[in-house]
């Protein structure tokens, strides 16, 4: 996280006036969350984190001096060893602290997790927008629409086109949040969401483009450098190579993993990572030289090399 951003947060939550705290992933499963937040509580604090990143957040929510009344409520961001310490601080802060995900879980984690905070929900049958709905809007038929598209698009359904706009219409947190704001309102399609789809199709053509240029094979592993839309160029990928498991490197050391054996999260946990059986991510934490060496040596740089032998291990065993 870097630190002017870190500062604007600080800043926010000196200003919030409400009572919830939203920490969640970045995607649409994530905007679905938090657009059933918004549907549930109106006054929400919302703050959009990479899966490697949430940590940092709750690191930084341990110095807001008055917690009373505060209640941070996770989503979509599984448990990781690091974070148990951090959320055990907040509690002894004054904070009330809910967590519902559908990663998976470490059991000891999820142990000393359950033990630290008010609420834990891990459920992998649903989607956390799904859990949401279930925990607190189980009644409401637009909580209830607003979970079966996060459903439709992070568990790949992709029956609803509707799932497919606007996941693509993403591109950063305003655009997160003006989503989460117009769902909550049971707005799901409309000319300004149109409008943002075809500029990020644009984008994400080009994206996809790139990526299957600079893509290669390795036995049974597709891997390349995409700075997005990992689903879809994952998808592109298994179907240009047959491929078994999909890496999908960033400049900054950042991968999303793809397999059709259940073992994303396995291989992205040897990489400061987590997530689903099938779709997960980590962090090779590259260096300024190491991110030099990626646009030199690309797959050959060792870091690469190693996410990629590991990636065929899992895929042989």
């Amino acid at each position: 996280m870097r630190r002017k951003l870190g500062k604007e947060i600080l800043r926010a939550l000196s200003r919030f006036n409400g009572n919830i705290i939203h920490l969640t992933h970045t995607d649409l499963d994530a905007v679905c969350c938090d657009a059933i937040f918004r549907r549930k509580y109106g006054d929400v604090l919302t703050i959009f984190s990479s899966v490697q990143d949430y940590s940092s957040y709750l690191d930084l929510f341990a110095q807001v001096q008055k917690a009373t009344n505060l209640t941070l409520c996770l989503s979509d961001l599984g448990g990781r060893e690091g974070a148990v310490e951090s959320v055990a601080r907040l509690k002894r802060n004054g904070w009330r602290i809910e967590w519902r995900d559908h990663h998976v879980w470490d059991v000891r984690v999820f142990k000393d997790v359950t033990r630290t905070i008010d609420y834990l929900c891990v459920n992998r049958e649903l989607c956390a927008c799904e859990l949401a709905c279930k925990d607190l809007l189980e009644s409401d038929p637009i909580a209830q629409e607003i979970a079966a598209i996060g459903r439709d698009r992070d568990f790949w359904v992709n029956k609803d086109r509707r799932s497919d706009v606007l996941s693509t219409a993403i591109s950063d947190t305003a655009s997160r949040e003006k989503l989460a704001s117009k769902m909550s309102r049971g707005i799901f399609t409309d000319a300004e969401i149109e409008g943002m789809y075809t500029v990020q199709m644009d984008r994400k053509n080009k994206v996809m483009n790139n990526a299957l240029r600079q893509s290669a094979l390795f036995d049974h592993t597709a891997v390349t450098i995409s700075r997005g839309y990992s689903s879809d160029v994952a998808a592109m990928l298994r179907d240009r190579y047959q491929s078994r498991t999909e890496l999908l490197l960033r400049a900054n050391g950042v991968f999303s993993v793809r397999t059709v054996a259940p073992v994303s999260n396995q291989i992205a946990m040897l990489f400061d990572g987590g997530g689903h059986p099938h779709a997960a991510g980590g962090n090779l934490h590259f260096t300024i030289a190491e991110k030099v060496g990626l646009r030199l040596f690309a797959y050959r740089l060792k870091k690469v090399r190693e996410l990629i032998e590991a990636a065929s291990r899992f895929d042989q065993s």
